[in-house]
């Protein structure tokens, strides 16, 4: 009997006409790796590649509206909670742009999303997020941010972002970026203050940061598409700059069938090991919609890190996305 009340009070939530604009949906992803993609030869293992759970809406009219979005990740196993942090945060949104404030994906990290087509798969390196040649700040959440994005002019958009650091440090991080879109072309650029002397990192990804510079373009013709991305690291220990670099093309094989490839080099690297460490790296992988809401797809992906005494990062991975 409860359970039917349940049901039937959320029914009506949802029916109401102030809430009409919300939406509950879901994304399970997880892969079969094989190889040394788990840290063991030839280990055969189910990964989660960072399924999520999650709630948007908004309420209002073209001309300004509030807007909220509230996403958590969900586990496919029972290692670990069922639900964890991902992001939540509101704001407004108009015809003078987008402000939102909360817990986020950063402007900076948002731009490298958009351009690797191996993101949330095994080819990361936590079998997750961005792949080798994207920064560790292509990846996480950040707390108590503001982010705006502008409208386009003329194909010109900007964004700008704050991350305000609430410990005893007040360790700021403040960004800013410029993008041109036009047809199938797309440029920008990117750069964040971090002076990362902070206990715990301000912005998501940015521990031994003191700044960083990302430019990138891509460009779709037809069923063909190619991007690049060229990241400058300033480290807080000095020395000289991280450099990351990051090609990948996809081809359209049918209206089903995407093949993807990717090469992504470091330089200057910090650590050993991780995505910010020196080496390089080739991925190639195929997709297939076999459902509007359902992909699956098969990869390989081989991580060569400078440093001897690291183990290479080596293998191929069967995975499904599946959204509701």
């Amino acid at each position: 009997m409860k359970k039917t009340l349940l049901v039937a009070s959320l029914a009506t939530l949802f029916a109401t006409p102030s809430m009409a604009n919300n939406t509950l949906y879901g994304d399970f992803r997880a892969s079969l790796n094989t190889g040394d993609l788990n840290g063991a030869d030839n280990n055969a293992k189910i990964e989660n590649n960072a399924s999520r759970f999650g709630l948007k809406g908004s309420q209002g009219n073209d001309g300004l509206k509030a807007i909220y979005h509230l996403e958590m990740g969900a586990n496919n196993d029972s290692n670990g909670d069922a639900l964890t942090a991902r992001f939540y945060f509101a704001g407004l949104e108009g015809s003078m742009g987008k402000l939102i404030y909360g817990r986020m994906s950063t402007p900076y990290k948002m731009t490298g999303v958009a351009q690797d087509p191996f993101y949330d798969t095994s080819a990361g390196a936590g079998n997750a997020g961005s792949n080798y040649g994207y920064s560790s700040l292509i990846n996480g959440f950040t707390d108590n941010s503001f982010a705006y994005y502008s409208p386009s002019f003329g194909g010109l958009s900007f964004n700008a972002s704050a991350s305000i650091d609430d410990s005893a440090e007040d360790n700021h991080a403040y960004a800013a970026g410029i993008q041109y879109k036009a047809g199938g072309f797309t440029a920008g650029v990117n750069h964040m203050m971090i002076d990362d002397t902070a206990t715990s990192a301000t912005v998501a990804g940015s521990d031994g940061l003191d700044s960083a510079t990302r430019v990138y373009a891509g460009m779709k013709m037809g069923a063909f598409g190619v991007n690049a991305s060229y990241e400058m690291l300033e480290k807080t220990a000095g020395g000289d700059d991280a450099t990351l670099m990051n090609v990948n093309a996809t081809f359209k094989m049918s209206s089903a069938l995407t093949a993807a490839a990717s090469y992504g080099k470091v330089e200057d690297g910090i650590g050993t090991s991780g995505l910010n460490a020196s080496g390089d790296n080739i991925t190639a992988g195929i997709f297939y919609n076999v459902l509007p809401k359902t992909t699956v797809h098969a990869l390989y992906t081989n991580t060569d890190y400078d440093a001897a005494a690291v183990a290479d990062r080596d293998g191929v991975a069967i995975g499904v996305k599946q959204m509701f």
